[in-house]
């Protein structure tokens, strides 16, 4: 704690300032009278914040009241925007599921093609790897 006299630094357990003197009786009033007020100041600021509030609370209610139907109105004009959009998507994706489809088999037929095309390719690639790895193997162990 700081001595509120002074601002020196007050050791605990002292009865007096070490800086100006100041009694630890003062120093502990003075707190306690800096609590009363922090606590006086927040209740005066909560009251004057309740005092606006139910002050402004009929604007923002008659304001709310004058947009309630400008909100529904709008509400009314999207609706068969969103229905006929939800319409044109369900239409779309039926339309684009058999493209989709198609372009999935045709894929796996490539595939498929492709795997036939190389697979004595790779046989005969594996085949040259193992005659190479033997011979090295037969180099390295002869020695």
């Amino acid at each position: 704690m700081n001595c509120p006299k002074c601002g020196a630094s007050f050791p605990n357990g002292a009865a007096y300032c070490p800086s100006c003197g100041a009694p630890k009786s003062e120093i502990d009033r003075l707190v306690h009278e800096a609590k009363k007020a922090a606590a006086k100041a927040l209740d005066t600021g909560t009251a004057a914040l309740d005092r606006a509030a139910k002050a402004i609370e009929p604007t923002v209610d008659r304001a709310a009241k004058k947009i309630e139907p400008v909100i529904k109105d709008a509400a009314k004009a999207l609706r068969p925007v969103v229905h006929e959009l939800s319409r044109t998507l369900d239409n779309v994706a039926a339309k684009a599921k058999p493209v989709a489809d198609t372009v999935v088999r045709v894929t796996m037929e490539a595939v498929d093609r492709a795997a036939k095309a190389t697979g004595p390719i790779v046989e005969r690639a594996a085949d040259a790897g193992r005659q190479v790895a033997r011979k090295v193997w037969e180099k390295t162990t002869k020695r």
